[in-house]
């Protein structure tokens, strides 16, 4: 009969129990892609010549696109432009889509601003509601002033401090982009900035690379 082999001593097993240090253990981390979404609102009337600020903002959209094509972030664009904004290109991953949808997109008309703020606020509250965690970056390119209330009748200051307001309850970063042509600013867009509670911003030439470069701070 064969005999046991004695039975290890607990001196025994502490020496052979692996020793589990603090910088052994990992933890998995999961990271979250197209968390961020680039809305651009952009004045696109005839009230001045905004071909360049039009121009620039369709480069930043697609620039932004073709840049953010792995963190799979989304970007928006309304235009405001005649009797109403329009949602031009919906929150989308697409370069392809985006081109397609702003090709045709041309200065002309009054300027609804109010409508353009009342509509990215929607964009804004809907993409909130599907995904609260999502980080949303509004880009106003204005010089604060329409001429088309969205009540008719109503006082266009009070409306635009109104819409102003519903937009900063949303807590998102807003950068207004004061397109006012150089020595005929007015106090339209500092007041617009300041109810948005808004980065204000005054470009001595409204770019595609300048709008990009504030949209990627937002990353820092």
């Amino acid at each position: 009969m064969r005999a046991e082999a004695p039975h290890p001593g607990p001196s025994v097993l502490e020496e052979r129990r692996p020793l589990v240090e603090p910088r052994d253990l990992r933890e998995k981390v999961r990271v979250g892609w197209g968390n961020r979404l680039v809305v651009f609102l952009v004045d696109s009337s005839d009230s001045m010549d905004v071909s360049q600020q039009l121009a620039a903002a369709k480069g930043a959209a697609v620039l932004l696109l073709s840049r953010a094509y792995v963190r799979r972030d989304r970007v928006s664009l309304i235009a405001f432009q005649g009797e109403r904004a329009q949602v031009i290109v919906p929150p989308t991953t697409s370069v392809h889509l985006a081109r397609k949808k702003l090709a045709f997109l041309v200065p002309g008309g009054a300027t609804p601003l109010s409508d353009g703020l009342y509509t990215s606020w929607k964009l804004i509250r809907a993409e909130r509601i599907r995904n609260p965690k999502r980080r949303i970056v509004l880009v106003i390119l204005s010089d604060g002033e329409g001429n088309v209330p969205l009540v008719p009748g109503a006082d266009q200051e009070k409306e635009l401090e109104a819409l102003a307001r519903l937009i900063r309850k949303e807590r998102i970063h807003v950068v207004l982009v004061d397109t006012s042509p150089e020595g005929k600013e007015t106090k339209h867009p500092r007041q617009l900035a300041a109810t948005l509670g808004a980065e204000l911003k005054k470009l001595k030439r409204v770019g595609t690379f300048d709008l990009v470069s504030l949209v990627e701070r937002d990353r820092r």
